[in-house]
């Protein structure tokens, strides 16, 4: 089993990413948490990497295709879903070419949807523990107490970037750069559109329904 999951900022692909992994035994590749985690580890590939985020620049794909090829042989054996990459077409295509190599391949690619007026009502509510790092969302996915962390008791802070201003440029970005995956994952017939309208709960059974109708 090998998928991925995408969509707009706001529609929870993290979260259902978390709790599709624990369900179904599957290892998660997140390429920001696989940065930090280079980062941490003090690989070659993580101070690359850190040295292009310290002046402002982003990653670039060359260095994002070695760390996905990495990954993939030391989890040669391992179910996959990829999170939130890639992120452009550019992307998509050379991820094909990568696990091709591999003799692997993409069984299912589940897009999230959600209207832009709710995507800027989630993502305006977002908060993350300044302790622990611990997202939450004030509509979709709120701390027991409000303003602390259900995890470790730190304060809860809004994200800099969640301002409507600088969300609507975002979804602008996203448009152009990530939505085009839709149509490149239809025409290889394993694209499948999911709802994100609702509590993480009923999304999740949304794509579980999709998945287990897959891999049956």
């Amino acid at each position: 089993m090998m998928f991925l999951i995408f969509g707009p900022p706001g529609a929870g692909k993290g979260t259902q990413a978390e709790i599709l992994a624990q369900k179904y035994n599957l290892k998660k590749f997140s390429m920001g948490d696989v940065l930090r985690e280079e980062i941490s580890a003090g690989s070659s590939i993580g101070r690359m990497v850190e040295e292009h985020i310290k002046n402002g620049a982003l990653v670039p794909d060359e260095l994002i295709f070695e760390i996905v090829e990495d990954f993939l042989l030391a989890n040669l054996n391992t179910d996959i879903l990829f999170d939130g990459f890639p992120r452009n077409l550019n992307q998509a295509l050379e991820l094909e070419r990568i696990l091709a190599q591999h003799n692997l391949k993409l069984s299912l690619a589940i897009e999230l949807s959600l209207p832009e007026d709710e995507i800027i009502r989630r993502l305006s509510g977002r908060t993350y523990c300044s302790v622990c790092g611990t997202l939450y969302n004030e509509i979709t996915n709120p701390p027991q107490k409000t303003g602390v962390c259900d995890r470790c008791g730190g304060k809860l802070l809004k994200r800099p970037d969640d301002d409507v201003a600088v969300i609507r440029n975002r979804l602008k970005v996203y448009n152009e750069e990530t939505r085009p995956l839709a149509e490149y994952y239809k025409s290889l017939g394993i694209h499948r559109m999911v709802s994100a309208m609702g509590d993480k709960d009923l999304v999740f059974k949304r794509i579980v329904e999709v998945i287990d109708g897959c891999f049956k």
